[in-house]
């Protein structure tokens, strides 16, 4: 077998770090400590190889060209001693002492790396004493492993120390991780890889098992108050009173309550009650309204009782709308301010009609209506029907006024002046009263 070709089969078995293929272009200098068996000559006996250590080396093989080239090894003195490749016998690097020796998959392969350089010791006597000082290392690295230590970055501990500082580091990312989420209900913390080490830590630390209850506990109340502060801003928008009750609905689901959250159930729960109310004063309204008592100039009064419950229900509007409910709750105002509305509308109506100042009571009428109309079907209709008794008067008035005229003119004044008068019956007017005065 050639030089080049032992090479490769002893740095395939005992070799710990493989060289890169960067490494290994002739130029580039590998800065790793090792030894090389290298014979006098290239017929030379392997019996005969001289160990050679060396700090560092250069690989200048020729490529595609077996047994060719050379390899400089850079020699503790800082020198460097060429061997051409046809007197390399085996070139073996120092094995790295790993930086971390933390479990069981870890410990398997230091025992490996130790196995096989025993197995080199053996089958290289002339190194045997450089192997067993690569040996001491690994080997007392194996054996504090083995008495209870591990080592992390190249620091040894007790497995108790280290496991309380892995529980503790993991714990801190995690908790770091569950804070920093943009979108708490996307972070799963129950399937979160760090939560389920610390499961497995927890199942012999019931203080840690503790704290990731509470941490359980934390982020769903984390979640929530994202999902409240959600409905919370989508209420802050006009809705319909259907999406309005489906997402009170949802935010009283949502456990740990927030100061505002617990405000606006409040609200909600005031605002409900109002509409009741409302509703409640709404249906009396729409009890007062007869067709034949219209017909006739026959308002309907409004109870004391009526009149108070519509004026307490403004009150309680007034100090409802000072809390600053989300604007998406919603309150039938407009039934309401309608209402109050209507009590004083009805009692300067009545006036007129007592008066009976049609015109003016019809100019009344029409001003009230749009906003009384609100009320129901029943007053929207009524304010119509309202207008006829008023209406139906003045055409009386003013049919007795013409024919007063029509006789007056014809110089029967006795008759025009029953005729005037007649009308004035019907209705005051002061240019017929004056009309009537210059008769007499």
């Amino acid at each position: 077998m050639s030089g080049l070709l032992r090479f490769f089969a002893f740095c395939l078995i005992f070799a710990f770090f493989p060289l890169h293929a960067q490494e290994r272009d002739g130029n580039v200098v590998v800065e790793k400590q090792g030894f090389a068996l290298v014979k006098p000559q290239a017929w030379s006996s392997p019996a005969n190889a001289e160990l050679v250590k060396f700090t560092a080396f250069t690989d200048r093989t020729a490529q595609g060209s077996s047994g060719s080239g050379y390899f400089v090894l850079r020699l503790p003195s800082g020198t460097n001693k060429q061997v051409a490749n046809a007197c390399l016998v085996k070139l073996v690097l120092k094995p790295e002492m790993p930086k971390n020796l933390l479990d069981d998959s870890q410990r398997q392969t230091l025992q490996k790396n130790i196995e096989d350089l025993v197995l080199t010791s053996t089958t290289l006597p002339t190194s045997r004493a450089i192997l067993n000082e690569y040996l001491k290392p690994l080997q007392a690295a194996a054996a504090r492993y083995d008495s209870s230590e591990v080592m992390e970055d190249g620091v040894w501990l007790t497995r108790e120390t280290h496991k309380a500082a892995l529980k503790n580091k993991i714990e801190s990312q995690l908790r770091m991780a569950m804070l920093g989420a943009k979108v708490k209900k996307e972070f799963d913390l129950k399937s979160n890889r760090d939560f389920a080490k610390l499961s497995e830590f927890a199942e012999e630390d019931a203080l840690l098992r503790q704290r990731l209850a509470e941490m359980l506990v934390e982020h769903a109340k984390s979640v929530s108050l994202e999902a409240q502060a959600e409905i919370l801003a989508r209420l802050q928008s006009p809705l319909s009173p259907t999406d309005a009750d489906s997402l009170i609905a949802q935010l009283k689901e949502l456990s740990d309550p927030s100061l505002r959250t617990a405000s606006v159930l409040k609200q909600s729960a005031i605002a409900a009650n109002l509409a009741k109310d409302i509703e409640v004063v709404k249906q009396e309204i729409e009890s007062l309204w007869s067709r034949d008592d219209l017909a006739q100039g026959k308002l309907p009064t409004l109870s004391t009782e009526l009149t108070d419950r519509i004026d307490t229900l403004a009150g309680k509007l007034k100090v409802f709308r000072a809390g600053l409910p989300p604007v998406g709750i919603w309150v039938p105002e407009v039934v309401s301010k309608a209402s109050v509305t209507l009590k004083d509308g009805i009692t300067v109506l009545q006036t007129r009609l007592q008066a009976r100042e049609y015109r003016t009571m019809i100019e009344t009428v029409d001003a009230l209506s749009p906003t009384v109309s609100l009320i129901g079907p029943k007053t929207h209709d009524a304010f119509d029907s309202i207008k006829a008794y008023p209406n139906a008067e003045i055409s009386k008035f003013s049919t007795l006024v013409e024919e007063g005229n029509t006789l007056f003119t014809a110089g029967d004044k006795k008759k025009a002046a029953s005729k005037f008068k007649d009308a004035l019956a019907v209705m005051p007017d002061p240019g017929v009263e004056s009309r009537l005065s210059e008769i007499k």
